[in-house]
């Protein structure tokens, strides 16, 4: 998503990449357990996408519209899978999450907003932060 002329492309596979979280944050709960973390979520992606939505160019929004919404479920199911599991580690995966939508909104802002100082550092932190959270977390067998 970083890389000049790979916008769309990168936008594309980690739309992928967060429809299969979702999925894999659907073990041992059932579909968007809590429906008020699911409109909170909800809620904020639709604030973004409308902050976003007037430097967007026409071929992006749409595009942007869909990567708003996964990522939106994406927290959604991780944050209420959090709350019906209440383990460690159930939680450190919803932190993770909620890391992930930050690095994307960090993203969003610095490339279609207004340039943030030190972009590449507090994307690519809150990023990786997001990656080892879930996936060592995601490793623990829930018992």
């Amino acid at each position: 998503l970083m890389f000049p002329g790979f916008f769309v492309h990168g936008l594309a596979s980690f739309l992928v990449a967060h429809l299969c979280f979702i999925a894999l944050f659907k073990q041992d709960v059932t579909w968007f357990p809590s429906k008020a973390t699911l409109a909170l979520c909800l809620a904020y992606g639709a604030a973004m996408y409308a902050y976003l939505l007037p430097t967007l160019g026409a071929p992006l929004k749409i595009p942007v519209a869909f990567y708003v919404f996964c990522i939106a479920l994406m927290v959604a199911q991780a944050v209420g899978r959090a709350a019906v599991l209440r383990t460690a580690a159930s939680g450190w995966v919803a932190v993770g999450s909620l890391l992930f939508m930050a690095s994307d909104t960090l993203l969003a802002i610095n490339k279609f907003v207004s340039p943030i100082a030190l972009s590449p550092l507090w994307i690519l932190s809150t990023y990786f932060a997001a990656q080892i959270l879930i996936a060592r977390n995601m490793a623990i067998r829930q018992a």
